[in-house]
């Protein structure tokens, strides 16, 4: 009777002092996330009057899970999940796609995903890949108008072993890995200065209302980034000064671009208000000048280097490396022009292997 009483206690005291060897097997998983960009523009909707295009752009990051190389046995069922929020709750930055692996959205907001990482050896490293956000809309009149203060901020757990259990039930408790990312701050919107994260599918990003040239926004530009590789980031830089850099023009426009990476060719647009040419000037002999001190050629004195059309042959067939050219000029007229807002304006489409300084 006593030994029947035993046999119970026996087997319950040897489960619970087995357990902690069986958890333990879980391992150490480190989870590092980074974002592609610490500052990204508004997106901003369509609109139809006036006429606009939508700008979208993208809140991305990196992610990196490895096994450490301390772990004794592979790690089964790794699963990142994450969710984005925003300083102004009424926004979202929602999820758009993954390079590198497979996710999904998991709420209706599709501001949390889960992608599943599978399998890890001890010491192995899952391939670094990246996850895309759309940024979101500014609200109007909401919290965190000021500059700078709106900030995405993006966090999650990684599971991993035994599932979820390690988050209330485990002792003890490592099967789970919790990370935060470092906040991206929003923009503001309608602006002369574009940054975005770039999904190696492409994009096209673009300054001002629309990327269209008016009497308050003289000087616009729209980039047109095609699919490559890799992902990559974006910055778009205007300026605009009341000095004259030639006697065609009322205004000295500038614009840089930093878009890192290897590209089949870049479309860029610059367009000019015609409240900035001066009166009888002629787009055929107007010049566009470029620099770019990162591809330094010879031939070139990029301190003046007047961009030339897209067939001449000078320098060989253009575009090339530290050499773009214009494939097009357009003075749009009352019978061209999309709106009124662009009669008399001046369109430059420029061909580019890279980035650069274009002034006007």
């Amino acid at each position: 009777m006593r030994t029947h009483l035993n046999v119970p206690l026996i087997i319950g005291t040897a489960l619970l002092l087995a357990a902690p060897a069986a958890f333990g097997g879980a391992g150490i998983v480190s989870t590092d996330v980074s974002p592609l960009s610490t500052k990204v523009t508004y997106s901003t909707p369509a609109t139809t009057s006036p006429a606009r295009q939508a700008l979208v752009t993208y809140v991305g990051y990196t992610v990196t899970i490895a096994s450490d190389p301390t772990n004794t046995n592979t790690v089964n069922n790794v699963r990142f999940t994450a969710t984005t929020s925003v300083t102004d709750t009424a926004e979202k930055a929602t999820f758009v796609s993954a390079d590198g692996a497979v996710c999904v959205t998991t709420n209706a907001d599709k501001t949390s995903i889960e992608c599943s990482i599978g399998q890890l050896r001890a010491g192995q490293k899952y391939p670094t890949f990246a996850v895309f956000f759309m940024a979101p809309e500014k609200t109007v009149n909401g919290v965190a108008d000021g500059q700078d203060e709106d900030k995405v901020s993006f966090a999650g757990i990684t599971y991993y072993a035994e599932g979820t259990g390690g988050v209330d039930n485990s002792v003890p408790q490592n099967s789970t890995t919790l990370w935060s990312a470092s906040q991206v701050t929003l923009g503001t919107f309608n602006p002369t200065s574009v940054k975005s994260a770039v999904p190696k599918g492409g994009g096209t990003l673009f300054t001002g209302d629309g990327a269209v040239a008016t009497g308050l926004d003289t000087w616009t530009t729209t980039v047109s980034v095609p699919p490559a590789t890799t992902y990559t980031t974006a910055d778009i830089l205007e300026s605009v000064s009341g000095v004259t850099c030639a006697p065609d023009l009322l205004t000295c426009s500038s614009t840089t671009l930093t878009i890192p990476g290897t590209f089949a060719k870049l479309e860029i647009t610059l367009r000019r208000d015609a409240s900035t040419i001066a009166k009888n000037a002629k787009i055929a002999t107007a010049y566009v000048y470029y620099s770019n001190p990162t591809y330094p050629d010879s031939r070139i004195d990029y301190t003046r280097f007047a961009l030339l059309p897209c067939t001449d042959t000078s320098y060989g067939p253009l575009p090339q490396t530290g050499i773009p050219c214009i494939a097009r000029r357009t003075e749009y007229t009352r019978r061209t022009a999309p709106t009124a807002d662009w009669i008399g304006d001046w369109e430059f489409v420029i061909y580019a292997l890279d980035n650069g300084t274009y002034e006007q």
